[in-house]
């Protein structure tokens, strides 16, 4: 083993190992941020701007960088956005520290200026505050309109130029499936398929499933589908012991198989005569099965993902039977129809529903709506490359995760970075009343927040020290909703704008959490003073990228 210590050995190189990381990312943040293309260990080639996917694809081996990485998963994992918030925030703080410690402060002052200044942030935005950052801009989430404009400041971050598009594009998804108490909005309901081909502009919304596969027999369209889906194949039972048997001329061969031929008939007879015309399964169909299956005019569907089954079943209201028999009335799914169409040269299954076809209790289709396919919605993406298609999913993935986070919490705060700008002017007024040397470490929290406006300024090719003095000068006035212009000057030239006549916000959500996982990550790394590295106790070398053994 091998050991660091001291502020030299372990401090100072944590920090840089993460800046190192966060020198990558940073360049990403807003509307003009740089997409990162990135060859991975198994050459894969991704392009993109979110810190979360460009931290996991380029494999971070250092112990503190990886802090970072875990910081930027987790909120991923919790609000599907505001990762590269998370990574830039904690390496400016740790960015800051550095200098402090350098001046002589040690670790205990600086952690607790961080954390105190944290605090303060999480009273301002608290739900009982009365803060004039928080804002309840959208009354109405089943509006197309409102949540659409909802979404627009995160697409325009990691789509610059078809956020208008792509945000009603989401918010057509998105209203159909948001039940009447929105708190119980599931983004797992908003599905994307991608499909090479054409431009992003073509991309639609289609109610129901798209599945990316072809029928397995003959039939290829069905309309008032009654589905039974299955998690085995579709074959008659066997038994597990091996069996020997004894022919003894060709007519016992024949009766054989046509024992054989009579069972499956039966067994597919039976799902006819119950009003089903469907069958989805995970695993494969019996040659046998595929044969009745056209005979008896049943539409067979094999779907291999076993996650994709459940999503289907979900959608089309249906429960997964694990035993290849006639499921009861209950567990069968329902839709419109189902019909092969062509996106691009690819052919898929499309499984629509317009509240017509629906499961009865007699065993017919019920004129009333009930089980529909309308609890899932799915946008069929369209681009020219996988790149861009791989892209835009992750950008559509984030606003389906805001509209879920509005939903839960429908405070706002200015965007354009409006909001840290405010903050930090209220952190550097408290820092100055602060009699301790914990007031140096607030300043810098307060610098750290400041440069969310200012990589905002610098990505847009504007001047960002005239656009800095022109925005904190706003702020100390008491216009908190004073953000970066980032198309540049307006007709009086002025550099920036009132962020809540043109709409444009974040949620209050995703940013608090993302200053709280920032700020924890960044006194972690600055808690560690020793670092003890084993030797590797065996096994394969780490895999070079372009080599093979």
């Amino acid at each position: 083993t091998s050991s660091y210590s001291g502020l030299e050995e372990a401090v100072f190189k944590n920090i840089e190992a993460c800046m190192q990381l966060v020198r990558i990312t940073r360049t990403s943040m807003g509307p003009n941020g740089l997409s990162k293309m990135i060859l991975n260990h198994s050459e894969k080639l991704v392009i993109t701007k979110n810190a979360s996917a460009i931290a996991t694809e380029i494999e971070v081996n250092h112990p503190a960088a990886k802090m970072l990485v875990m910081a930027a998963q987790n909120q991923a994992l919790e609000y599907g956005d505001g990762t590269n918030l998370v990574v830039t925030f904690a390496g400016e703080l740790l960015e800051r520290a550095k200098d402090l410690l350098e001046q002589g402060l040690v670790v205990t002052d600086i952690i607790a200026g961080y954390e105190r200044a944290l605090r303060h942030i999480l009273n301002q935005l608290d739900g009982n505050s009365s803060s004039t950052l928080i804002y309840r801009p959208f009354g109405d989430l089943h509006d197309k309109k409102q949540l659409a404009l909802a979404i627009k400041p995160a697409l325009a971050s990691k789509q610059s130029g078809y956020e208008d598009f792509l945000s009603g594009l989401v918010a057509e998804a998105c209203v159909q499936v948001i039940p009447e108490d929105s708190r119980l909005f599931n983004p797992e309901s908003i599905r994307i398929a991608k499909v090479p081909g054409r431009s992003i502009t073509d991309s639609f919304v289609v109610r129901g499933f798209v599945i990316p596969t072809l029928p397995r027999g003959a039939v290829q369209r069905m309309q008032n589908c009654r589905i039974a889906v299955y998690g085995c194949a579709i074959e008659l039972d066997r038994t597990e012991t091996k069996g020997t048997v004894l022919l003894q001329s060709a007519e016992e061969l024949l009766d054989l198989s046509a024992s054989e031929e009579k069972a499956m008939d039966a067994k597919i007879k039976e799902f006819s005569d119950s009003g089903i015309n469907v069958i989805v399964s995970q695993m494969s169909f019996h040659d046998l099965a595929l044969h009745f299956c056209d005979k008896y005019n049943i539409l067979a569907v094999k779907i291999g993902s076993k996650f994709e089954v459940r999503r289907f079943a979900k959608s089309v209201g249906a429960a997964l039977n694990m035993t290849f028999r006639v499921p009861e009335q209950e567990k069968l799914g329902a839709c419109s129809e189902m019909t092969i169409e062509e996106i691009g040269d690819k052919q898929v299954i499309v499984a629509r529903d317009d509240g017509s076809a629906n499961v009865a209790s007699d065993g017919g289709v019920a004129e009333d709506p009930g089980v529909s396919c309308r609890d899932i919605t799915t946008i069929v993406l369209r681009a020219a490359t996988q790149s861009v298609l791989n892209d835009v999913s992750i950008a559509i993935g984030n606003a389906v995760n805001v509209v879920k986070a509005a939903c839960s919490d429908d405070r706002f705060l200015p965007g354009a970075g409006a909001a840290e700008m405010a903050l930090a002017t209220q952190l550097h007024d408290l820092a100055s009343k602060e009699p301790g040397l914990q007031q140096y470490s607030m300043h810098a929290y307060a610098e750290a927040l400041e440069v969310v406006p200012r990589l905002l300024a610098e990505t847009a090719g504007l001047p960002a020290d005239e656009v800095m003095t022109e925005m904190q000068s706003r702020h100390v006035q008491g216009v908190d909703y004073t953000g970066v212009n980032i198309d540049g000057a307006d007709e009086s030239g002025e550099w920036t704008l009132n962020t809540s006549a043109a709409q444009i916000y974040d949620s209050l959500a995703i940013k608090a959490w993302a200053m709280r996982m920032a700020t924890d990550t960044a006194c972690n790394v600055l808690r560690v003073d020793v670092i003890v590295m084993r030797k590797q106790a065996g096994g394969p070398k780490p895999q070079v990228p372009g080599q093979t053994e």
